[in-house]
């Protein structure tokens, strides 16, 4: 009996030291894969935040396309634009940031006329001049377009590495919709 004993004894021998030896192995893989585990995680929060915001921005343009394609706009047109604009304001719901009228661009517009922009807000956003969004192929005669188009700087952070920076954009253009097919010059 203690004769094999002694032989299971020195059979677990090394098994029990190699145990022993690879004790801060584990520790040191963990702290190797960390970071980039960390950096992983940061960039899948922040990649569906920004996500989020741009969902947003969307909803914001599609629901002041809507109102401005409801509200009437002949008493002061410039007045109608700004209301267009403060709803997008309005109907932005990241409760992280907001955005600034020199972010928001809103036009209305007749296709048909020269120059063909009826109403813009007092502050119009700084790049409404270079990005101003197409007008459908089909436009029924004498119908007017409310252009609403956002653009907002985002940002994806992964801790350490950097991203550059780029911008989210949103575009909405609706048919005036106070008076069917009529839209007075401008």
């Amino acid at each position: 009996m203690n004769v094999l004993r002694a032989a299971r004894r020195r059979a677990d021998a090394p098994r029990l030291r190699r145990a022993r030896d690879d004790s801060g192995a584990v520790a040191v893989e963990f702290a190797l894969i960390l970071p980039i585990l960390v950096m992983l995680l940061l960039g899948v929060t922040t990649t569906g935040l920004v996500y989020s915001d741009h969902l947003a921005i969307t909803n914001a343009a599609r629901e002041a396309g809507r109102f401005g394609s409801a509200v009437k706009y002949d008493s002061n047109p410039t007045q109608w634009a700004d209301n267009v604009q403060t709803r997008v304001q309005q109907a932005y719901y990241n409760s992280g940031s907001t955005l600034a009228t020199s972010q928001i661009c809103v036009q209305l517009v007749n296709p048909t006329n020269s120059p063909s922009v009826i109403a813009s807000p007092t502050t119009q956003g700084t790049t409404c001049s270079s990005n101003v969004p197409g007008n459908p192929t089909v436009v029924p005669g004498g119908s007017c377009l409310v252009k609403v188009w956002v653009k907002k700087p985002a940002k994806i952070d992964l801790g350490v590495v950097a991203i550059p920076s780029f911008n989210i954009a949103a575009t909405s253009v609706t048919y005036y919709g106070r008076a069917t097919g009529l839209c007075p010059a401008g």
